[in-house]
Formats: structure tokens, sequence, C-alpha cells
């Protein structure tokens, strides 16, 4: 399960490092397999936009399945205007309105999720807007382990400073985990969970908007996913005549993640609930995160044909 992405678990810091893997090109270059990367992040768009029912329903019922549900992330209005920008305005600054966050970061996000630590998602991110055209804010991961009874509720941002968008983070963090957010959010959780008609008892008391703020928050695991430039990836490499990674990299990288989440955390430390609440990292660096994204909108634009 998502074999074109490495993931690094800091277990006692509560913090994750995933990065595009690396392999020769054509030429004997070590590189990361960007392009392999964006194919399979595109696979699993049908199950980000429908939930993993209703899209095995999809590809037993109809074909280009896939293509189909592309074309369904493209015909939301914040997906084409980001497109607009990156396609067509290469050189505006990468602060630009629609160019930080959005469908894929959320997209990234549910795929770590799902294929890397095995969280299912509750319900579709893109159901949760009233039309395909109008999104409704909140809340840009929301899993559920039924093994643990906990939720995973995830916040993502693109960014080409880390810093940056961690600094963004670090506002979610209070402005999302709180009293206020928590009873909308969760009004329209189970409201659209409602709709679904599952039947779940242990599930529907924790995402019961009436429900104890405590309790919620100590079912929860707070995810906070960063993509952004780095170049710590300029010093990757491989152990000689093997597939393993360089101890030098990996230990260079482990400081990278703990000086981090050092800051992370200092900067978190008023948050009034941080004791009860499991907050984790999902650190993503990338060579450049302009391209990147870029290559994402390029394969969605193309698929629209």
């Amino acid at each position: 399960m998502g074999k074109k992405t490495e993931h690094h678990l800091y277990e006692n810091i509560n913090t994750h490092c995933f990065h595009i893997i690396f392999d020769f090109d054509e030429n004997g270059n070590v590189c990361q397999s960007e392009d392999e990367w964006c194919e399979e992040i595109f696979t699993q768009i049908p199950y980000f936009a429908f939930g993993d029912k209703k899209a095995r329903e999809k590809f037993d019922a109809e074909e280009n399945v896939v293509k189909n549900s592309m074309k369904l992330l493209y015909n939301i209005k914040e997906i084409q205007e980001a497109n607009t920008d990156y396609l067509e305005n290469p050189k505006q600054p990468d602060d630009g309105k629609y160019l930080n966050r959005g469908e894929f970061g959320e997209l990234i996000l549910y795929y770590l999720l799902k294929k890397k630590l095995n969280k299912p998602q509750l319900i579709s991110k893109i159901y949760f807007k009233d039309t395909y055209n109008a999104v409704v804010h909140g809340f840009d991961a929301v899993h559920y382990d039924k093994i643990t009874n906990e939720l995973w509720i995830g916040e993502s941002k693109l960014y080409t400073s880390k810093y940056h968008a961690l600094r963004e983070l670090e506002g979610d963090l209070t402005s999302h985990f709180n009293q206020n957010f928590f009873g909308q959010e969760f009004t329209i959780i189970s409201d659209r969970f409602k709709d679904l008609g599952v039947d779940n008892s242990e599930l529907e008391s924790l995402i019961d908007p009436n429900s104890k703020f405590l309790s919620k928050l100590v079912s929860m695991n707070a995810c906070f996913f960063a993509l952004f430039n780095d170049p710590i990836l300029d010093s990757f490499s491989y152990e000689p005549a093997s597939d393993n990674i360089s101890q030098a990299f990996l230990e260079k990288l482990k400081k990278s993640v703990q000086k981090t989440r050092e800051n992370f955390d200092q900067n978190t430390n008023n948050f009034p609930y941080k004791n009860s609440l499991k907050i984790h990292l999902f650190l993503f660096p990338v060579q450049n995160k302009q391209s990147l994204v870029k290559k994402l909108h390029e394969k969605l634009k193309k698929e629209q044909i």
C-alpha cells in the first residue's frame, strides 16, 4: 500500500515524515519517482471522492471510474481556479490564494491516512460540499479507526516554506479544535453520517454533537499535514550495493523532524487542551512544491478531454 511514498515514524513524538521514494532513472541517476507517485495519488480519487463502498460499486458498474472521478474533482470551483493559477500564471507568487491548500492537500492527506496508516475515511470530503461548487469549510479529513474507536481528524497545508505551513497549522489547532468549531463540524458530520444509514452505536456516540467536548478530545487524533520544500532531500543516498536508505540521511532527517516538532510544541504551548488531544505532525518534504503540484494539475487537466 502506498508503494511510492516512504514513511518514517517517530512514535515517541507523534510525528510522521513522508517523502516520495527515490529510484534510478534511465541514466543511472538517483531521483524521486514523482510521475509514478502522481499516478498512485490519482488512483485514490474515486475512494476519496465517494468513499470505499460507493467507489467499489462504481468500479463494478461503469468504465473509466478514475477518469470520471477526476472530472468530478475538476468541477470544483477552487480546483479550476487553482488549475488556472498553476498552468496559466506560473510566475504568480507562491502565496497566491489557491496555491497553498485545497483538494490536492486533502487528497494527499487521505492517501497517507488510508494507505500508510490504515485509517479508513469516515465520510468523503467532497460529500461535505452542498454542491460541486460550494465548499463546506471545516476539517480537511475525517477518518475512523474502528479497532480503537478513535477519530483521525486532519488539517492540510501546501507551502513552499515549512515554517509558513506550520505557522498556519498552529493557527488551525487553536481555531478548529475548540468547543464552538466542534459544535458546528460535528453537527454536519452527524447529519451527513445519518444520511449514509450506517449502524454503529459507538461511532454515533463519538460524533454526536451533544456529547461532551472532553469525550471527543480524548478519542481523537489531530493530524497536521504540511507539504513543503526542503533541501534535506538533496542529501538523500542509498547504502552502497543495497536498497537501504543510508544511515547518514536517516540521522539527518531524524534531527530535522525532532527540531520541527520541538518548534511546533513550543509555539502551541498555550493551547488549553494539549494534554487531552493526541496531536500528530505529518511532514512531507519535497524538492519543489510548485513543480510537483503543477504536475498534478497538468494530469488533472489532461483527463478532462
